[in-house]
C-alpha cells in the first residue's frame, strides 16, 4: 500500500517537474522569438536610417519662362529639380502633360572644385559636346535633351509622356521658345555626389 502511494507520489512529482520544464521551455521559446523579432526590427530600422538618400515626391502645375542657362535665353523651360550645392545626383521618373511638345532636359554637373579647374579638352575628331559655364562662377554643366514619345493628352492639344532620368537637375524645355504650361509628377531619390570617371583619348 505504502509502495503504491510512494509510486503515485513519485509520479505526481515527475508530472510536476515535467510541467515546470514544459512551461520554462515555452517561455524560453516565446522570449527567443520576441528577442529575434526585436533584433529584426532593429536591423531594419538601422538599414533605413543609415540610408543617407532623400526621397522626393513632387507634383505641380507650372508655366514656362526663358531658359536661365547662358546662350539658351531664347528657349522656354520649367525647372522641376534644381542643381544642388552638394552636387548630388537625382534618379527617378517624371510624368507630365504639356501644351507644347517639350524635351526633358537633364543637366550633368561638372564636379571639379571651381569653373576653371580640370577643363576637359576633347580632341576634334570625336565631335563637340556643349559645355555651358554657369553664372557666378558656379561650375559648368552638360545637357542631355530627351525627346519623349508623346501620347495625345486629354484635350487633344496637349502632349503627355513619362521619362526616367538620372542627373544633377531636371527641366521641361522647349527649344523653339514657345511658352507652355505643364502638369507633372516627379519622383526621385537623391543619391549623393557621383564619382568622376573620365576616359578621354589624348
Amino acid at each position: 500500500m505504502s509502495e503504491r502511494v510512494l509510486r503515485t507520489s513519485d509520479v505526481r512529482k515527475f508530472v510536476a517537474v515535467l510541467c515546470v520544464i514544459v512551461v520554462m521551455l515555452t517561455l524560453s521559446t516565446i522570449g527567443t522569438s520576441l528577442f529575434m523579432s526585436s533584433m529584426g526590427v532593429s536591423a531594419q530600422e538601422t538599414e533605413i536610417t543609415s540610408n543617407n538618400g532623400e526621397r522626393i515626391i513632387q507634383q505641380g502645375m507650372a508655366t514656362s519662362s526663358p531658359d536661365p542657362l547662358p546662350g539658351h535665353e531664347s528657349h522656354q523651360s520649367i525647372t522641376i529639380l534644381r542643381l544642388r550645392g552638394d552636387n548630388a545626383v537625382y534618379s527617378g521618373r517624371i510624368t507630365f502633360t504639356t501644351t507644347q511638345p517639350v524635351e526633358v532636359q537633364i543637366l550633368h554637373r561638372d564636379m571639379t572644385a571651381n569653373s576653371t579647374a580640370g577643363l576637359i579638352d576633347i580632341p576634334e575628331k570625336f565631335g563637340k559636346l556643349a559645355i555651358i559655364q554657369l553664372p557666378g562662377d558656379n561650375g559648368r554643366v552638360t545637357i542631355t535633351n530627351v525627346v519623349p514619345k508623346f501620347t495625345e493628352g486629354a484635350t487633344g492639344t496637349t502632349f503627355a509622356a513619362s521619362v526616367p532620368f538620372s542627373g544633377n537637375a531636371v527641366a521641361l524645355h522647349n527649344l523653339e521658345g514657345k511658352p507652355f504650361a505643364a502638369t507633372y509628377t516627379a519622383t526621385a531619390e537623391v543619391l549623393g555626389e557621383a564619382t568622376r570617371v573620365d576616359d578621354i583619348e589624348r
